[in-house]
């Protein structure tokens, strides 16, 4: 997808800060993903009292190294992920020229620079710190498009999915498509990060504005001016809407907040926002998480 109204040179300057932010693993780093993955299994066996090789899992949002569906796999667990772009941990001529075909030349181009330079000593890290062979022989990822999931009712007893639905265009109809194929006794995991937020028009300036506060692009300027559009396709929808939608379609059971940008809000910046509709709650909520489970059809 790429990014609306941007420029040439634009694109090459985010091309430029994609390829920084690899450099100093600043994106998806083993890590960050190692955390993350004790993090889910934790919320399995807190919360469905299983072991989470035993679990049916669905990642929706896998992305192009489908990290956390390759990790739940290789530790035995019945997972699939799925994307609306070709995930690319593996990349073979033919896959490079589907991944053309299907999602354009610049996400192929940008998936064939980072397969090169960076995923080869990225898995060979993942696989050390696990002693797995990673990625295994077969990954099941499916292309599919979250709003009309391709599975029966009741498929899965864990959905998650993190920093994904800010990116999809009809969110009710995702949600709906989450309490349709979980099962009675599943639990939902869904983290969002949050339009109006400092770091929500995902530019790579504003990644983690605790370390890198960006010296040229403005805060919030995504919903200032928007002089420096990211590469992203946004939905900008707000806190007060996901809680709707989600309260619409699942049945809540825990919301978690994560706060950014405190420091950095002035009290200019906040009138000036304020007036286009934006209030200090939105403008200082990076993520929210919801903890969900199905939601029995009403008699």
């Amino acid at each position: 997808m790429g990014g609306h109204g941007m420029t040439l040179f634009q694109r090459g300057l985010s091309a430029l800060s994609l390829w920084r932010d690899y450099r100093r693993s600043n994106l998806e780093n083993v890590d960050s993903q190692l955390v993350f993955h004790k993090k889910l299994t934790g919320l399995i066996r807190a919360h469905l009292n299983q072991d989470p090789t035993t679990v049916k899992i669905l990642e929706i949002g896998c992305g192009q190294r489908a990290s956390q569906t390759i990790l739940f796999q290789a530790e035995g667990a019945p997972a699939i992920g799925i994307d609306r772009e070709i995930p690319t941990y593996r990349l073979s001529v033919k896959k490079f020229f589907r991944t053309a075909r299907i999602n354009g030349w610049e996400r192929a181009l940008k998936s064939l620079f980072r397969h090169v330079l960076f995923d080869r000593r990225f898995f060979q890290q993942l696989s050390r710190r696990t002693g797995k062979s990673l990625p295994p022989g077969e990954v099941t990822v499916c292309l599919m498009d979250a709003a009309q999931l391709g599975f029966p009712d009741d498929a899965f007893d864990f959905i998650f999915s993190s920093l994904v639905f800010e990116h999809i265009d009809d969110v009710p109809a995702a949600v709906a498509e989450v309490n349709r194929v979980l099962r009675p006794q599943g639990t939902a995991w869904i983290n969002i990060h949050l339009f109006p937020s400092l770091s929500g028009g995902h530019h790579k300036d504003w990644t983690d504005p605790r370390k890198w506060p960006s010296p040229q692009v403005p805060p919030w300027d995504h919903l200032r001016e928007n002089r420096y559009p990211a590469d992203n396709s946004l939905n900008k929808l707000r806190l007060g809407d996901y809680r709707r939608i989600f309260a619409e379609s699942l049945e809540v059971l825990e919301e978690s907040l994560v706060a950014e940008g405190k420091h950095i809000l002035t009290p200019e910046v906040e009138t000036e926002l304020a007036q286009r509709g934006y209030p200090k709650d939105d403008l200082l909520t990076r993520e929210a998480a919801f903890r969900c489970r199905k939601r029995r059809p009403r008699a």
